[in-house]
């Protein structure tokens, strides 16, 4: 009888006991997860951008993911980073798209068009009503990654002389990437690759004669205002983007509520970042020609439908380049063409 009653009790407590593991796992009471993620930026361009990021994965999660942040080079060279986070060397990373167009295709075209859109605000249209998001999100998979939209941009230049017409880019070597780099190429212009890390020294040593970051805060925290001293506007491209990457059987493995909370800290801090980006660059270039010389030098109309001309024909040498660049060069056509008002919004980002 006494056995009995001990089987009992010892079997009330096995119950008690799971009712309580159920509950944990209900509450996201999982075992905790310290996660490495390296950035294509260098370290006050971390702080700006994914420190929030982090903050609010850890919020939302209440502490049970966890990450740490490095800035470009910490633990990987930058053009590693996609095989790092693939083969889970690294949890995530942040990268500016097209960083990786030779082996991912459609990255090219996802990281924007030269003159194709006018705000970043419709890239952002662009990227999750338009689908582009979808198209990326499967091109990612194939190399073991999760895709996660996160901060669009413009993209400006700088350089060691004066650009007040589009025949003034010829003979200069730029240091440049993805569709942009084409588009100076068409404009007679050399271009390099240069890692963001080397890339101040680059431009001291005449390694190249100017070179695009981003917009103008980005550029300022590059020290590029000490070497180069002429600001080229309008904006070359609206809609480049900097995305986040997750080791895909890192994602599986995650709970749907922790999924949830990065994608929504993702979104909440690609906001904030967004915001702050576009404030401190104008304060940027205030600075940059107050105190520091620089010089800013505005296209007239006439060149700036030069320059969109020369782009449009660039967009068609990108697409051709493989099926995605072609279905994506086409959807912002069609996007451009379109010209929609809120009547006709028939679909929703998620």
């Amino acid at each position: 009888m006494k056995k009995t009653k001990r089987w009992i009790v010892g079997l009330m407590i096995a119950f008690m006991f799971l009712g309580m593991v159920d509950l944990g796992i209900a509450l996201g009471q999982t075992q905790k997860l310290e996660l490495k993620l390296q950035s294509h930026l260098i370290q006050p361009e971390v702080d700006r951008t994914v420190a929030y990021f982090k903050y609010m994965v850890e919020k939302l999660t209440q502490g049970q993911i966890t990450i740490a942040l490095y800035p470009v080079g910490a633990i990987v060279p930058a053009k590693e980073m996609l095989t790092a986070v693939r083969r889970g060397v690294l949890d995530m990373v942040q990268c500016m798209e097209g960083y990786w167009a030779g082996e991912v295709p459609g990255s090219e075209a996802a990281n924007g068009l030269p003159f194709a859109f006018q705000t970043y605000e419709e890239a952002w249209f662009f990227m999750w009503k338009a689908g582009l998001v979808d198209i990326m999100r499967e091109e990612y998979a194939k190399h073991n990654v999760y895709y996660i939209p996160f901060e669009a941009f413009q993209t400006e230049l700088m350089t060691k002389k004066p650009i007040n017409r589009i025949e003034d880019l010829k003979g200069m070597k730029l240091r440049s990437g993805g569709a942009i780099a084409e588009w100076l190429k068409k404009c007679g212009a050399s271009t390099v690759f240069i890692a963001g890390g080397e890339l101040y020294t680059a431009l001291a040593t005449g390694v190249a004669d100017g070179a695009h970051w981003g917009h103008a805060g980005p550029m300022y925290e590059m020290k590029f205002h000490e070497v180069l001293k002429y600001f080229m506007r309008p904006a070359i491209l609206w809609g480049s983007w900097n995305q986040l990457y997750v080791n895909m059987d890192l994602w599986k493995k995650l709970t749907s509520q922790q999924r949830i909370a990065i994608e929504t800290a993702a979104q909440a801090s690609a906001y904030f970042s967004t915001l702050h980006t576009q404030m401190l660059s104008r304060r940027s270039l205030q600075s940059m020609e107050r105190d520091h010389g620089v010089r800013v030098t505005v296209l007239s109309s006439e060149e700036v439908e030069k320059g969109r001309n020369l782009a449009m024909e660039t967009w068609d040498v990108i697409a051709k380049k493989n099926p995605r660049n072609a279905q994506i060069v086409d959807m912002v056509k069609a996007f451009i063409k379109d010209k929609e008002i809120p009547s006709k919004i028939k679909k929703y980002p998620w």
